[in-house]
C-alpha cells in the first residue's frame, strides 16, 4: 500500500469504511499508521453507528501517539445503519463527539455535509472544522462559489471509462434504490460519478482550481488502474 500511494503522489489516504462489518479497527491501523509516515490517514466515523462512541474514544488514543492521523465525522448513509441508528439525531452527536475529540486534539478535521450541509457549516465554524461534501453535478455551481475552498473536501467517484460493479452499487446507495431501471441509472451516473472519458477532466479542473481537495474514488482494487486513474486526474489538475 505504501509504494502505491508514493507512486500516485498521494498526500492523504481517506478510509471511506461505513460497514460495521468491514471497516477496520482503529487498532488495525497502526501498521499503515507506521508505514505511511509521509501519508496522512482520515479515518471516517459514522455518528449514528452503535459503535461510535468507541471509535471516537480510539481516534482519540491513537491520535496522541500518531500525528498522521485525522478524523471524518458524517451522520452516515442510511444503508449502512440499522432501523435503531437511523433514528438517532446525527447533529447533536456530531457536536458532542466533536467536542469530545478537541479537548485533546487540535489537528484537521473533516465534517460530513450529505443532508446537513446548514448545521454542518454551522459546527464547521465553531470547532475549525473541514466541510466535507459528496459530489453532485448539479451542486457545481455551489461548490465552484464556497465562501472559503481551503475548507472544503470533495468526495469525487471517478471512473476512467466503463461503468464498473463498485461505482454501479455506490449510485444504487446514492439513490436508496437496488434495481433502478437502466435510464434512470444512466441519469444518475452522470449526477453522482465523473467519466475521466467524458467532461470529468474539465469538472476536475473548475474545482482545482477553486483550491478544494479532492478526494479521489477510483472504484478499483486494480493497483493498475489506481494508477492510471491518478495519472489522469493529477495531470489535469496540475495544469
Amino acid at each position: 500500500m505504501n509504494s502505491l500511494l508514493s507512486s500516485i503522489g498521494i498526500e492523504k489516504h481517506f478510509i471511506d469504511a461505513e460497514w460495521a462489518s468491514t471497516d477496520p479497527r482503529f487498532s488495525d491501523l497502526s501498521i499503515l499508521l507506521e508505514e505511511q509516515r509521509d501519508v496522512t490517514l482520515v479515518v471516517t466515523i459514522s455518528v449514528r453507528r452503535s459503535d461510535a462512541d468507541m471509535r471516537v474514544k480510539e481516534f482519540i488514543e491513537m491520535s496522541q501517539s500518531y500525528s498522521n492521523l485525522q478524523p471524518c465525522l458524517v451522520p452516515g448513509n442510511p444503508a449502512y445503519l440499522s432501523p435503531h441508528e437511523l433514528c438517532k439525531n446525527s447533529i447533536k452527536l456530531i457536536e458532542e463527539y466533536v467536542r469530545k475529540i478537541r479537548r485533546t486534539y487540535d489537528g484537521t478535521m473533516y465534517v460530513g455535509c450529505e443532508k446537513i450541509e446548514k448545521a454542518s457549516a454551522r459546527i464547521a465554524g465553531l470547532y475549525n472544522m473541514t466541510l466535507f461534501h459528496v459530489y453532485r453535478r448539479s451542486k457545481l455551481e455551489d461548490f465552484l462559489s464556497l465562501a472559503d475552498e481551503r475548507l472544503t473536501a470533495i468526495y469525487t467517484p471517478v471512473i476512467l471509462d466503463n461503468l464498473n460493479a463498485a461505482a454501479r452499487s455506490y449510485v444504487a446507495r446514492r439513490l436508496g434504490a437496488n434495481d433502478p431501471d437502466s435510464d434512470f441509472m444512466k441519469h444518475a451516473i452522470n449526477e453522482y460519478v465523473l467519466s475521466l472519458a467524458n467532461d470529468g477532466v474539465h469538472i476536475l479542473e473548475r474545482l482545482r482550481r477553486r483550491c478544494v481537495t479532492l478526494v479521489i474514488q477510483p472504484f478499483s482494487n486494480s493497483v493498475l488502474t489506481i494508477q492510471e486513474v491518478f495519472r489522469r486526474v493529477g495531470t489535469c489538475v496540475s495544469r
